[in-house]
């Protein structure tokens, strides 16, 4: 949970390499926001020029402005979400024998099954009070579909792992993916377009094979709404170019504005609430925030959510983008190699996670 100091000036929480402080702002400086904006992208696809730079204004507004917003309008069909979610929920009732055939410690792409606790973004906390499956890109794959213009990383070895005898739901999570990943790949020509390059296309080279993710989560209920250090995922920070989340009905996720208050991301039927990681903040230098944000369950219902994270290719380098250095300079070092990056400050969150080769960076 993040927590204001004594002198409450400084918000902290996990920034997935070290802890993460910002300063709370009051008064007359305090131009933060209360609400979360919500964009239409049913003319994403849209032949006018005018139409889609009249789209990415919004979308442009929204990330500088709050960091998160609700995608409406996206394409993706709403049965296959109903669909998606009637899995999960049936994949986490499974027994833990089942669940636990594909433990994120018996697999050296930090991906599989997370048992509750197994996570902790809040380091005062016992752990984060939820369980989750996570699945992502993997050149050897075949639902991938691995671009055959591009060579294997050397000494590539299977990322995802999958519950013993437990097809139906592999199929179902990449039945999900191959329809979230089109919409993430048009929002990346949008947020070229919002940033005033050159080309919508200017990213493309980035997102060859990128890093992806699946992540299925579910919060157990709890109805004690004065447990003040209950935390299903702690204050935190994503770890990604862009996130796009599907939560089922039941409220818990919330976003931290600069006056340290916690604003309720509440569900809305057929919309996914998408925001701003950490890659993307520093590739827009700091213009576009990767906003703070936590989910507590306190509804005494069962939650589930399903988060798309997308990230340049591993191979990548990322610098702060030349028309987002202002007056004040550039805030943020080049990232040599995104693939190296991201697994440093994946480690960070998963204590119990022992190093394989593969992860000793």
């Amino acid at each position: 949970m993040a927590t204001v100091t004594e002198t409450e000036e400084f918000v902290t929480f996990f920034e997935g390499d070290k802890p993460g402080t910002r300063k709370v702002l009051r008064g007359t400086e305090a131009k933060t926001f209360t609400s979360i904006p919500v964009i239409d992208f049913t003319n994403i696809d849209s032949p006018s020029l005018q139409v889609r730079q009249a789209l990415a204004k919004e979308l442009y507004d929204a990330c500088s402005n709050v960091g998160f917003f609700y995608a409406k309008g996206h394409g993706v069909p709403e049965e296959l979400v109903a669909e998606t979610f009637d899995y999960i929920k049936r994949f986490f009732a499974l027994s833990d024998e089942v669940k636990m055939s594909a433990h994120l410690q018996k697999n050296p792409g930090l991906k599989g099954y997370e048992p509750m606790f197994e996570t902790k973004l809040d380091p005062k906390s016992a752990g984060d009070t939820k369980e989750a499956f996570a699945m992502g890109d993997d050149p050897l794959e075949p639902e991938q579909n691995f671009p055959s213009h591009l060579p294997l990383p050397q000494g590539i070895i299977p990322q995802n792992i999958w519950p013993k005898d437990e097809l139906w739901f592999r199929e179902s999570i990449y039945r999900y993916y191959h329809a979230v990943f089109p919409f993430a790949k048009k929002l990346v020509r949008l947020f070229a377009l919002a940033l005033a390059q050159e080309s919508e296309n200017v990213f493309d080279d980035l997102f060859q094979f990128p890093i992806t993710s699946v992540r299925a989560l579910h919060y157990p209920p709890n109805a004690d709404v004065k447990d003040i250090d209950y935390v299903g995922l702690g204050a935190h920070a994503d770890y990604s170019w862009i996130t796009l989340i599907r939560q089922d009905g039941v409220p818990g996720l919330e976003v931290l504005n600069a006056n340290a208050q916690w604003i309720p991301a509440t569900p809305i039927p057929h919309a996914f609430i998408c925001n701003v990681g950490q890659f993307l903040q520093r590739h827009t230098n700091g213009i576009f925030p990767a906003t703070v944000h936590r989910v507590r369950n306190m509804t005494g219902e069962e939650r589930y959510s399903a988060a798309f994270f997308l990230t340049p290719d591993p191979g990548a380098s990322l610098a702060p983008l030349k028309s987002c250095i202002k007056e004040e300079g550039q805030k943020y070092e080049a990232i040599p190699n995104v693939g190296d990056h991201f697994i440093r400050r994946l480690l960070r969150a998963r204590p119990k996670k022992q190093k394989s080769d593969h992860e000793r960076l």
